[in-house]
């Protein structure tokens, strides 16, 4: 082995042939050579520095469901972390670390040595000073740039800052994968407790998945993280941290994980999306381009458990179902009385790693005779009765297109209760017929806000409307006539815990007279019991609370509704909406409103009722 003096040489002469060889002239950046002067005044300007901003999202519960951007946990001195902890990293990631002075020489040598015979570089050499250097400073550089960068200034950095600092700055800027920067964060959502209850195992697979945290964190493979916890534990050991008794024992205690911190996180992804776009919008308003950093909390009115009960209930039917569905995507809303999103699936893809497009607020569908709520409305606000009859005949479109009932009877007169509980679509059409307008008055008033063309069309649902749009409207006849508007922040905290937003309902608009949202309800109820909404009939116990729901098909079975309401599920109600369809509109098999819409619909209120009530 060469004498350090020779190994010094030799990194200087590869830190100034390394610039040359990637292009460079200037010199590092001033910043990580130049400490505490007028820009860094203490180490925790350093730790502020080149931070970016995130948002970590809880339930309406205060628990976790996820983040996006950087979120941070508390910033931690080494006092107040495990000691265990330390003695991981270091043994692990830079074993000469108390020794050097910035740059291991003998691990830069030995890593070019093998770069040479190898003719790749499958070693490090990388001391913690310059893996901290690469997290703040040189993280946008090119891989041979940031080297010479950090060979030409490590010393002077870590002299400036102390070892102790190097360790405080790296623990608490580091990733550690599912969103989680520093170790606070990463203990609170794989471990759910502060970091400075670590134990030993669990510290060992945190430093464990530092150099591919992405990939090595225990909620992405709990198999990888445990083989690389391992290898931690032998390293304290063989650096005589722990002795081998105890990381033989320490490697067969199984992690308990924060299981429901993962579930949530994979199972709200869409929301979370959604959630950060409101938030940009409010936080553009507020503060324009200058955001304070780096983590805002945001309180959401989604519920954990129900959300759970959503993915289950979804996954377990378009499982049963697959042969006839196939790629068929599916979105599910469920509001309460006043428009809190409680749990939203916005496709398959619940955690939106690959499909970010939220099926229940972006797409615009045909509703079909899920439509019918506003028909049968205002025929209700002119002065019809459920007892009223109406002619269900033969019925054509202007153009000369015949108008079709699913069940292919066409009765001469019919009750407006029984049309709608078998969804007559030529007594719709009828009912339809000089009152579009009105019609399509009803639907802006209960919340629909897509386009509307106020023609016949109305009658059978073809103007395209949003999940979210349509079940507001039917959570304003669950609540007995209250316009709803879909929220979901009940509040939200700036980085240092100030509130910067809260919700505050708005004042009752009544939109619906309470006779006309009381029959309504009635006639809801009988599509579930007797009508095309059967499937979707709950248990006794829940359907005498008051239960009702209207399906949705529209041709070639391209689009599969069922929108519903359940009274005093979940405390005081929940209105869910639930979608199927293809994406490109293309047709299913035979898949209509009345099947695996309603079934996932019942699915999810008996589970809702449930876990919640």
């Amino acid at each position: 082995m060469p004498r350090p003096s020779l190994l010094r040489r030799a990194a200087l002469a590869l830190t100034l042939a390394l610039p040359l060889l990637s292009g460079l002239s200037a010199p590092p950046p001033a910043q990580a050579m130049d400490l505490f002067g007028d820009e860094f005044r203490t180490v925790d300007d350093v730790l502020a520095y080149n931070r970016g901003h995130g948002v970590r999202f809880l339930d309406r519960q205060g628990r976790f469901i996820g983040s996006i951007g950087e979120t941070y946990g508390d910033t931690l001195t080494l006092e107040k972390l495990p000691k265990h902890l330390i003695q991981a990293l270091i043994a692990k990631e830079d074993r000469r670390y108390l020794e050097h002075d910035g740059i291991d020489f003998q691990g830069l040598a030995r890593a070019l040595a093998v770069a040479v015979t190898s003719g790749r570089f499958s070693q490090g050499g990388s001391t913690l000073t310059q893996q901290t250097m690469k997290l703040i400073f040189l993280n946008r550089y090119n891989r041979w740039s940031r080297k010479a960068y950090e060979l030409y200034s490590a010393s002077d950095f870590e002299e400036q800052l102390g070892k102790k600092n190097v360790l405080y700055l790296y623990l608490n800027r580091a990733y550690f994968g599912f969103g989680a920067y520093g170790v606070d964060a990463a203990a609170r959502v794989f471990f759910g407790k502060p970091a400075g209850k670590l134990s030993l195992k669990e510290s060992a697979m945190l430093v464990g998945a530092l150099p591919a945290p992405s990939r090595l964190n225990p909620f992405a493979d709990l198999e990888k993280a445990e083989a690389k916890a391992a290898l931690v534990l032998d390293a304290m050991a063989d650096a005589g941290f722990i002795t081998e008794r105890t990381a033989e024992q320490t490697k067969r205690q199984r992690p308990m994980l924060a299981a429901a911190n993962k579930a949530a996180v994979l199972s709200t992804g869409h929301f979370r999306e959604t959630a950060k776009a409101r938030f940009d919008r409010f936080a553009a308003d507020r503060y324009g381009g200058d955001l304070p950093g780096p983590t805002f909390t945001a309180r959401t009115t989604l519920d954990r458990d129900l959300q759970a009960a959503a993915l289950r209930s979804v996954e377990t039917t378009l499982k049963r179902h697959a042969k006839s569905l196939g790629d068929a995507e599916v979105a599910l809303v469920a509001l309460d009385g006043d428009g809190a999103i409680l749990a939203m699936i916005g496709g398959r893809d619940a955690a939106a790693r690959r499909d970010h497009f939220n099926r229940a607020l972006q797409a615009r569908r045909q509703p079909g005779s899920a439509f019918k709520l506003f028909v049968f409305l205002a025929a209700l606000e002119r002065g019809l009765t459920p007892d009223s009859r109406v002619d269900g005949s033969r019925m054509e479109f202007t153009d000369g297109r015949a108008i079709r009932n699913f069940d292919n009877r066409y009765p001469s007169s019919v009750t407006l209760a029984d049309a709608f509980t078998h969804s007559t679509n030529t007594a719709s059409a009828r009912l339809t017929r000089g009152h579009a307008e009105e019609i399509a008055a009803a639907a802006r008033r209960l919340g629909v806000e897509s386009p509307l063309e106020p023609d016949l069309g109305l009658a059978l649902g073809v103007s395209e409307v949003s999940l979210l749009e349509i079940t507001q409207a039917y959570a304003v006849v669950a609540n007995g006539g209250s316009k709803v508007s879909g929220h979901l922040f009940q509040r939200i905290g700036d980085p240092a815990g100030r509130t910067i937003y809260s919700y505050t309902p708005p004042k009752a608009d009544r939109v619906i007279d309470p006779q006309a949202a009381a029959t309504l309800k009635a006639m809801l109820g009988e599509v579930m019991r007797d009508g095309t909404g059967r499937t979707a009939r709950l248990p006794e116990a829940l359907a005498k609370r008051g239960a009702g729901g209207k399906t949705g098909t529209t041709n070639d079975y391209r689009d599969a509704w069922f929108i519903g309401f359940a009274d005093g599920v979940a405390g005081r109600g929940l209105t869910v909406g639930v979608w199927v369809g293809n994406d490109g509109n293309t047709p299913m098999k035979g898949v209509t409103g009345g099947s695996v819409p309603a079934e996932i619909w019942r699915r999810f209120m008996v589970e809702a009722a449930r876990v919640k009530g």
